[in-house]
């Protein structure tokens, strides 16, 4: 018994290994756009992923992304109105403080770097909160309609309805 047990718990250790490799960037991506902080985005996204081993068992296989960007999305929302009234500290001050990013350096420096990330990023700011998070999803994220819905807890028809919306004020602002 005690051999089965442990064969068990490496199937279900490599198992989540796999899950966290394949989606850990585009939590932290989803993350990163919406906070423009690298090291806030790396705590929620260890978050994210710790609050996931422990209801692994219980999570359906064949939604795994969604129920990772809900996790994600809940555990932004939770630490905004927590830290609603504190003052979040700048980036500059974590790395005078001896910060350390966990990502790769390369894709953070790329991120904060890209004119054509920035460009974006700096749009998606501009947006309501409800067309940012749609636009971040469908386009940054290339989640299908329906994943969206079920991470938004909105419609597939509500996501495409504020997905062309979301479109429309992005032409309008990279217009000006």
């Amino acid at each position: 018994m005690l051999e089965h047990d442990r064969i068990s718990l490496i199937r279900f250790t490599e198992e989540f290994e796999t899950v966290y490799i394949r989606y850990s960037d585009k939590i932290y991506r989803y993350l990163y756009f919406q906070t423009k902080d690298p090291y806030l985005s790396e705590d929620i996204t260890a978050e994210v992923f710790l609050k996931a081993w422990k209801k692994w068992e219980t999570f359906k296989k064949d939604y795994i992304q969604a129920l990772l960007f809900k996790i994600a999305r809940n555990t932004l929302v939770d630490h905004w109105r927590k830290n609603n009234k504190k003052k979040e500290s700048s980036l500059e001050t974590k790395i005078e403080e001896g910060a350390e990013p966990f990502y790769d350096e390369d894709f953070i420096g790329k991120m904060q770097s890209d004119e054509n990330v920035k460009d974006v990023n700096n749009a998606l700011q501009l947006l309501p909160k409800n067309l940012k998070e749609v636009a971040i999803l469908r386009f940054i994220e290339d989640m299908s309609a329906k994943e969206a819905g079920e991470i938004l807890n909105i419609s597939e028809g509500n996501v495409r309805v504020l997905q062309y919306r979301a479109l429309i004020k992005l032409k309008e602002i990279f217009k000006k």
